[in-house]
């Protein structure tokens, strides 16, 4: 099991959660968390802040899920414009690896449109959508 923040918020609304409900990217937000006022210090951590739209199985209903992402290296993001539609996303638990401050993997395995390294997992909120998939 994937030791993620806050996972509850997700598998209490679908008991059978999978990464692979998550249907779109529709926000993303690149900062960083600055130790002290040095621009370029080995302390900074580079963060994600990703909004996934998200349509768990079996339900109708789309929700929005707010995640952060800490301790972000090597970040790729293939973007054209609109929401970024996830084909199959996962998150691949590192930490047997023994890397230094990684221990999670992200990526959307068939499209390559997303894929980077991080420390940390939060899950922020889960609320009902108002942004339906025509």
């Amino acid at each position: 099991m994937l030791n993620i923040k806050n996972f509850h918020l997700l598998n209490g609304l679908s008991p059978d959660f999978s990464f692979l409900d998550m249907k779109y990217i529709i926000e993303i937000r690149y900062f960083m968390e600055y130790r002290n006022n040095v621009l370029f210090d080995e302390e900074n951590k580079t963060n994600l802040h990703i909004k996934f739209l998200w349509q768990p199985n079996s339900i109708d209903t789309f929700y929005e899920a707010s995640m952060n992402f800490y301790g972000v290296e090597n970040f790729e993001l293939f973007a054209n414009g609109g929401a970024l539609q996830l084909s199959i996303s996962e998150i691949i638990d590192l930490r047997d690896r023994s890397w230094e401050n990684i221990r999670f993997q992200v990526r959307d395995v068939e499209n390559r449109d997303i894929d980077f390294y991080c420390n940390s997992i939060e899950v922020l909120d889960v609320k009902e959508s108002p942004i339906i998939d025509n």
